[in-house]
């Protein structure tokens, strides 16, 4: 009986296994036809707008952290309440940030979707646990509920919106990890809403899709599989920007002609290096859950400060936000705890009517880390 009931088991978990789209290493490479390429030095020349010089040019970045996208949530609102958020000229955004900067680039119009999505959200309505068929599949977790969240709040009607603010000049970015090649995708999503480059015939599927991949933490969640370019069947594996860029602070974004810049970054979560607050659990979502904290966070440092760098080369306002280091954390960015997401937005939602808010430099990253200014 107990060698019926194991091989049972074992032929229901193989049934379970994931087979992936089918894919090419000719494929891989390809830079996704809505990219910007980072890798390139005339990258942010080659965008037509910039051919005009902007009076002031205003810059919205925002970081992955899971739950924590409740901070930028809160300064967002709080922001419009105060009567001194700007309109961005551009605005970046990567992993729970990415779904932010989508609803921050549509404007004040789009602030009780963002408390609504960030103060009344479960476990439930972002993944379903998949038990111990997760280990043989392609993740630990079922994100179809944040899929169904996607779609219901990214419609045909909100890529026009985007589409017509991109015709009038500005922009809007998301990243995701393209897991195939290992390469940073930086998806000019204003480009993709507004059908240049080709255009698609999806549009709005493939708008949803970058999002949910630009979440889609690996082994957590499975990878979002992408066509690079339109006419293509094969597929990329995309997954969240957040393992490679924390947030967007790459040289493009500092190549459009300004007499005046002005660089806003939301950091959702904390700065400080070490998470000390509390043991791990002996599960591997605690395992996992503090690994993947530990990396970004010194990535984050990292890229903070070359951005910063960035910044004062280029002669543009830096400035920072990120919850308090003695605010008690979740267990981890995928723990949704109702008291905790309404905290950090009302803590958001408040600070940014405080005077001195905005950190004008970032953390001190270690000596070997550092980058020399011109």
């Amino acid at each position: 009986m107990r060698i019926a009931v194991a091989l049972l088991l074992t032929l229901t978990l193989a049934a379970c296994q994931v087979t992936r789209p089918e894919t090419a290493s000719s494929i891989a490479a390809i830079t996704p036809q809505e990219a910007v390429d980072v890798n390139s030095v005339d990258a942010g020349v080659l965008d037509p707008v910039n051919s005009r010089v902007t009076p002031h040019l205003k810059i919205l970045s925002l970081s992955g952290g899971g739950v924590d996208g409740a901070w930028s949530a809160g300064i967002l609102n709080g922001w419009t309440e105060a009567g001194t958020r700007p309109k961005f000229d551009v605005v970046a955004g990567v992993s729970t940030g990415a779904l932010v900067a989508v609803l921050a680039f549509l404007g004040p119009d789009y602030d009780p979707v963002l408390k609504r999505l960030y103060t009344e959200v479960a476990e439930d309505d972002i993944f379903k646990r998949r038990g111990i068929t997760g280990l043989l599949g392609d993740s630990i977790f079922d994100n179809a509920p944040l899929k169904r969240m996607i779609e219901r709040e990214v419609t045909a009607g909100l890529l026009d919106k985007v589409a017509t603010e991109h015709r009038a000049g500005r922009r809007l970015y998301v990243a995701t990890v393209n897991l195939d090649a290992g390469e940073t995708v930086v998806w000019n999503m204003g480009a993709l809403a507004a059908g240049e480059r080709g255009g698609r015939t999806n549009s709005v599927q493939t708008f949803q899709k970058i999002l949910r991949a630009s979440a889609a933490i690996p082994v957590f969640f499975p990878p979002v599989y992408l066509k690079p370019t339109r006419g293509v069947q094969l597929r990329q594996a995309h997954v969240d920007g957040g393992i490679k860029t924390p947030v967007i602070l790459s040289d493009f974004l500092f190549k459009r002609p300004a007499l005046k810049r002005d660089l806003y970054v939301i950091v959702n979560g904390q700065l400080a290096l070490e998470d000390v607050n509390a043991p791990i659990e002996a599960n591997l979502k605690s395992i996992a859950g503090k690994t993947v904290s530990s990396l970004t966070r010194e990535l984050m440092q990292q890229t903070l400060y070359r951005g910063y760098v960035r910044s004062q080369n280029t002669g543009t306002n830096f400035r920072l936000s990120a919850i308090p280091n003695d605010i008690p954390p979740p267990a981890d960015a995928l723990t949704f705890e109702a008291g905790y997401l309404q905290r950090v937005y009302d803590l958001g939602r408040a600070s940014i009517k405080q005077p001195g808010f905005w950190q004008s430099t970032p953390p001190t990253v270690k000596q070997f880390d550092r980058v020399t200014m011109r």
